[in-house]
């Protein structure tokens, strides 16, 4: 399904021998919003990169990361594929659409995570597309993954293809260095106001969408600096996680095409900030709140767990004087912008995924 061109492959042919899976509709636009969404606010142009739009059926940013890993593993072969999310992971859900579409039988490890508005919806959809969904007690894991591997190695014959929370490794964030390559051939075409963005504001949750920015950006030569505003635990991002993952990603890219530049992570224009994540993953607050009411007016879809704290943040930096007007910002839309997908039974869930459901809609009003 992947329309029209990857700037990535056209710059650095070498890279075109990865095997995509062909879900992804590219490029996604940059919008200026038509309302005028930020009279009252100290801020100056802000454009919108659409990857809500990445895919009819369910987008977001998990998409351009998906290509290239799910096609990894149609290319090896597998008949499985398991990867891990909290309870409302966005991640978690494309891929079990995705793998459903291409004939992979999805499993997921899911986290808990605190009460929130949207989990309740996404662990419906999971009973509908029938995800095989194995329940971990906290953030890591690999307790519950292990078991799940030898389970579907001894059904199989062969291990289930496995991807790592968000999707973040090298192979995933290859995805977003073409992104970046992506937004700045879009700046520069004659339709945008947009010069260049001087900076973008992108949630932060395992790190592969904010490194695979910079690692692009800077690959393009251009001053953009990327604000990756952590929405997740330490013990999921962080800064030596940061490090680890451009590293592999540049050496994947230079094994792949050895025009591809030898960046360090100081070549980088990239932050890791960490300010905006209490009280904690998937908490709503009333910065949220606001984001999401304000984004509202300019049609912008947010939620309350990556966007809305990507957004809440720009208005802070805005508000305090760390994002002068003069500067062109780039939002880069991380949600799905399609209709969730369809709700099944709430019986076909584990018990604790009834309770935890029934607790978000005492909290924050009816899912279904």
């Amino acid at each position: 399904m992947t329309h029209g061109t990857m700037p990535l492959f056209e710059r650095y042919p070498g890279t075109a021998a990865l095997p995509l899976a062909g879900i992804a509709v590219l490029p996604t636009p940059i919008e200026w919003p038509e309302a005028e969404w930020f009279e009252n606010e100290p801020i100056g142009p802000v454009w919108v990169k659409r990857d809500g739009l990445t895919n009819p059926v369910y987008g977001g940013n998990k998409v351009r990361k998906l290509d290239f890993l799910l096609g990894d593993a149609l290319a090896k072969g597998a008949k499985t594929v398991l990867t891990f999310g909290a309870y409302g992971s966005n991640h978690a859900l494309a891929t079990a659409v995705f793998a459903r579409q291409l004939g992979l039988e999805p499993h997921v490890v899911l986290s808990p995570q605190e009460l929130g508005p949207y989990a309740p919806a996404t662990l419906l959809a999971h009973a509908e597309l029938g995800t095989v969904l194995h329940l971990a007690d906290g953030w890591d894991g690999k307790r519950a993954a292990v078991t799940a591997i030898r389970e579907l190695a001894s059904r199989d014959g062969i291990e289930p293809y496995t991807i790592p929370m968000g999707g973040s490794n090298a192979l995933g964030c290859i995805g977003f260095v073409n992104a970046a390559l992506e937004a700045v051939e879009q700046s520069r075409t004659a339709i945008l106001r947009l010069a260049q963005p001087d900076v973008v504001y992108v949630a932060a949750g395992t790190l592969g969408t904010a490194i695979g920015l910079a690692i692009g950006f800077a690959a393009a030569g251009v001053g953009t600096r990327v604000e990756a505003i952590r929405v997740t635990p330490p013990e999921v991002a962080n800064d030596q996680t940061a490090r680890l993952l451009a590293a592999t990603t540049v050496a994947q890219l230079r094994i792949l095409d050895e025009s591809f530049p030898a960046l360090e992570f100081e070549d980088l224009a990239f932050t890791l900030r960490h300010e905006f994540f209490e009280p904690g993953y998937g908490v709503v607050t009333p910065q949220t709140r606001e984001a999401l009411s304000l984004a509202e007016q300019a049609g912008v879809k947010l939620e309350t767990t990556y966007t809305g704290k990507a957004f809440s943040a720009m208005l802070e930096d805005a508000r305090v004087g760390r994002l002068r007007t003069d500067e062109q910002v780039l939002f880069w839309e991380t949600y799905s912008s399609a209709p969730m997908p369809a709700a099944g039974p709430i019986e076909a869930l584990p018990e604790v995924l009834r309770d935890y459901i029934a607790a978000c809609e005492r909290e924050f009003g009816p899912t279904r």
